[in-house]
């Protein structure tokens, strides 16, 4: 997630904290990683819920985040496409 110039990772372990900026990082991590809203880009194998009529993404460590209406039909679509939701 971004926090301002930071990105925190958060893993299941700890949270790491750098600075740069989402379009840098987005062009680094591999396919399972999709920008969902302006502040986030998710792991889509973490993802056990996705709700677009609320625009939340539930994980498996029970927290969600929302889904921007900018990115909405490109992440679903690719959740669709590359996931493993049922």
């Amino acid at each position: 997630k971004r926090e301002g110039m930071k990105v925190i990772f958060c893993t299941n372990s700890r949270n790491y904290e750098i600075y740069s900026s989402f379009a840098k990082l987005q062009e680094l991590l591999p396919k399972n990683f999709l920008r969902c809203h302006k502040s986030f880009i998710v792991n889509i194998n973490n993802i056990v819920k996705l709700e677009p009529a609320t625009n939340l993404v539930y994980f498996k460590d029970n927290d969600f985040c929302n889904i921007g209406p900018k990115y909405k039909s490109d992440f679903v679509k690719g959740v669709n496409l590359n996931g493993n939701l049922t």
